[in-house]
């Protein structure tokens, strides 16, 4: 029994010091801080997390980011926090080059955005969205920073290229399909500049006092739409105040509206040393700030001294004294981590998409990539490019051999940067290119088999040309083309919407020549914003508005002159007659002394405007001609009544018929007009398109619902959306001005009352 018994004893201490040896393990074990591995983990890392971390991961790794990147977030290896890649792309991915201190990555410059928004065809906008996130996946890029979705307030405004449209409906609409494409691919997107940032004259400082019905109706739909419908990753807040607060530190914008209102669950990043105060930016709702230092080539460039400030790019040890003495809260510290966290997770990076590849040392695309992307550019260029005018069917091109070729704008000079052709503006939008891989107007010309006659007696023709010259031109060519470009970047508001005078004196001499001959005249316009055509429209037989179409412009125009593509382009912006006829003359770029700019336009931008006004236009809003022709006919509602109450849906059908000789497609506009509004509100509205391809003879049934929304105006007395009682009528037309068909219905709610949205 006793030996028995002496088993049993050590038996028993064996065990004993087993389990203890485990239990020593675990407590070990949980005493070492979990790694970041999924969402779940995340509430764990911040706990393990040190203040000194914490701050580190608020502020960007600076600029610029990796490979010349624009930016970085910093990295925790020993809790598997990853640094993961921003780079601009609103007109395709932007690394290295000019600022960055490493090599370019060259990359497929596409069309510029308001050239994507006037395809008005999300198909479009999604094919480019999928081949930039392509090439941002080949250079290791986690976050694109784009689409901006800012209103063309003024045509003025230097971005105006980069953001697509004067209305906000077709903004959101546009941007919706672009983050969802971009995300599909796993690449995230950052819709910007988040809010009212419409010009960029004192960008940085300027206070944009706007009504905030205008606020609600104008400029924040196009976000809201986009952070509803597609959940960007991240939103970008600018640099300019709203209504006395600063974009960054905004609280009421960051988080009572897009966050609580909305329901924006992602992370809010700084524009570009837009920080004012970091810890207002930080209490307020902005989590990330961009970039950090600069640690570029010196000197600092002049671009990014007028951002730069020691605020803006604050030091770790400042948000730390910050968050010791209680200024800067546990709670916001730790939601911006959060937040920053979230965004880790969905990144190529952290899932370890990226390795083994040597993004350092990788300045071009594949070939493939490459190829595709000048594909898909020289297709979805075409399909923007805007048909103002085309008298007499000039165009498309028949019998046409041999081509003259005026315009500074064509000139091809390589040593002085002279491309003939604008790709697209500058700033965060511009696009590492091979020069040899852009083709001119010229070389698309000659591509397409036309003869072009751009010289005489061995000098350019250019503008100054004598009308000598001009004769001659006419006798020996076929047809006459002028293109005119207008630059355009990011940091600087345009001068004016004016002609040169010697491009007007060419196009009259020149016109003149050509008529003389029984010949056409056609403009090409090569710009980003609308410029002023009244005084010379009248001498141009046809006029292209071709934007600034990418790399592979010069094919893309070639397309459509000669007809290898119906344009069907409409104008996602209105030309107005003269810059004085624009709502917000007078109030652009507002009182640059004081910093301040009023709104006093209120919701009356664009069409809006012109249509309730009824001024006289160069073209409209909606505007674009093709080389066929449409009906509307049949024109339907499911009721005759729209229950405000129960909110159902209203369907409305059209019927469109192509009555020309060749397939086309055409833009087919829904717009809304309340009748018998208490508050007061523009004539039309947008409130669905549809773009339809038919053949010669087709007929289609195009269909839209409507809901309350589209009903709706924001009452800033009761600061919400309401849909008032009373006759609307729907309006289907090809333009703001072009209104084919209207019908009327009656919204019904109890009898002086109105409805909530």
């Amino acid at each position: 029994m006793g030996k028995r018994f002496y088993k049993i004893l050590i038996t028993i201490i064996i065990c004993w010091l087993i389990m203890a040896n485990v239990i020593r393990t675990k407590a070990s074990l949980n005493d070492q801080p979990l790694g970041l591995t999924d969402e779940a983990s995340i509430e764990n890392v911040i706990n393990s997390l040190t203040v000194d971390e914490k701050v580190q991961l608020v502020i960007g790794a600076g600029y610029p980011g990796p490979n010349g990147a624009a930016g970085s977030t910093h990295a925790i290896p020993r809790l598997g926090i990853p640094s993961v890649i921003l780079s601009d792309g609103p007109a395709g991915v932007r690394i290295g080059g000019l600022f960055a201190g490493a090599p370019p990555r060259i990359a497929t410059a596409f069309p510029v955005p308001v050239l994507l928004s006037a395809t008005w065809d999300v198909k479009q906008i999604q094919k480019v969205a999928k081949a930039m996130a392509k090439e941002a996946r080949e250079y290791g890029v986690d976050v694109l920073l784009a689409p901006g979705v800012n209103i063309h307030r003024d045509p003025l405004g230097g971005r105006n290229f980069e953001y697509y449209s004067e209305d906000p409906f077709l903004a959101g609409f546009m941007a919706t399909a672009f983050i969802q494409a971009v995300q599909e691919t796993g690449v995230g997107t950052s819709i910007k500049h988040f809010a009212a940032n419409n010009q960029e004259t004192k960008r940085t400082n300027i206070n944009a006092m706007v009504p905030k019905r205008a606020l609600r109706e104008i400029y924040l739909p196009a976000f809201e739409m986009a952070v509803k419908q597609a959940k960007p990753w991240t939103v970008m807040s600018a640099y300019n105040a709203v209504n006395g607060v600063f974009a960054t530190q905004n609280r009421t914008l960051l988080t009572d509206i897009l966050r609580y209102e909305w329901g924006f669950d992602g992370l809010v990043l700084s524009d570009w040393w837009a920080v004012k105060n970091p810890v207002a930016a930080l209490e307020a709702g902005n989590d990330l700030i961009m970039p950090g230092v600069y640690r570029g080539p010196l000197p600092m460039p002049e671009l990014i001294k007028d951002v730069y400030t020691k605020a803006s790019a604050p030091s770790p040890e400042l948000l730390k004294t910050a968050n010791q003495n209680g200024t800067l809260s546990k709670e916001a510290l730790d939601s911006s981590v959060r937040n920053i966290l979230k965004l880790i997770i969905k990144t190529p990076t952290f899932k370890g998409e990226y390795k083994n590849v040597d993004y350092q040392n990788k300045t071009s695309l594949s070939k493939k990539t490459a190829i595709e992307g000048a594909r898909i550019n020289r297709e979805v260029a075409s399909e923007g490019m805007v048909l103002l005018k085309n008298e007499d069917k000039t165009l498309p091109f028949k019998a046409v051999k041999k081509i003259g070729v005026a315009g500074e704008n064509a000139v091809v000079d390589l040593a002085q940067n002279k491309l003939g052709i604008i790709i697209g503006g500058g700033g965060s939008a511009q696009v590492n290119v091979d020069p040899k891989k852009v083709v001119s107007l010229v070389q698309g010309l000659k591509n397409a088999h036309y003869s072009v006659v751009n010289s005489i007696n061995g000098k350019k023709v250019i503008e100054g040309l004598s009308k000598s010259d001009a004769v001659n031109l006419a006798k020996n060519t076929d047809i006459g083309l002028v293109f005119i470009g207008r630059k355009s970047t990011e940091g600087a508001d345009r001068p004016h919407m004016s002609m040169k005078p010697e491009e007007v004196r060419l196009i009259k001499d020149l016109s003149e020549a050509y008529h003389a001959e029984g010949k056409k005249l056609v403009v090409v316009l090569n710009i980003g914003a609308p410029i002023e055509v009244a005084s010379w429209s009248d001498d141009a037989d046809s006029i292209l508005l071709a934007w600034q179409p990418g790399q592979e412009g010069g094919n893309a125009i070639a397309d459509v002159l000669s007809g290898k593509v119906n344009p069907s382009g409409k104008l996602p912006v209105t030309f107005p007659v003269k810059y004085s006829d624009v709502p917000s003359y007078g109030n652009f770029p507002g009182d640059t002394v004081n910093n301040v700019v009023h709104y006093t336009e209120g919701i009356y931008v664009g069409y809006r405007y012109y249509d309730t006004k009824n001024l006289n236009l160069a073209y409209p809003f909606g505007h674009g001609l093709t080389y066929t022709d449409f009906s509307y006919s049949n024109l339907k509602l499911s009721s005759s009544k729209f229950l405000l109450s129960k909110n159902d849906p209203l369907s409305i059908s059209v019927d469109v018929t192509n009555k020309g000789p060749v397939a086309g497609k055409e833009v087919v506009q829904l717009y809304i007009h309340d009748q018998h509004s208490k508050l007061d509100r523009p004539f039309k509205e947008l409130k669905g398109f549809k773009k339809i391809f038919l053949k010669p003879g087709q007929t289609k049934k195009v269909t839209f619902t409507i809901d309350k929304r589209a009903l709706s105006a924001f009452d800033d007395k009761l600061n919400r959306w309401m849909a008032e009682p009373g006759k609307f009528t729907v309006l289907i037309g090809s333009s703001s001005r072009d209104i084919k068909q209207e019908a009327e219905f009656i919204g019904v709610g109890k009898n002086g009352d109105w409805q909530n949205e």
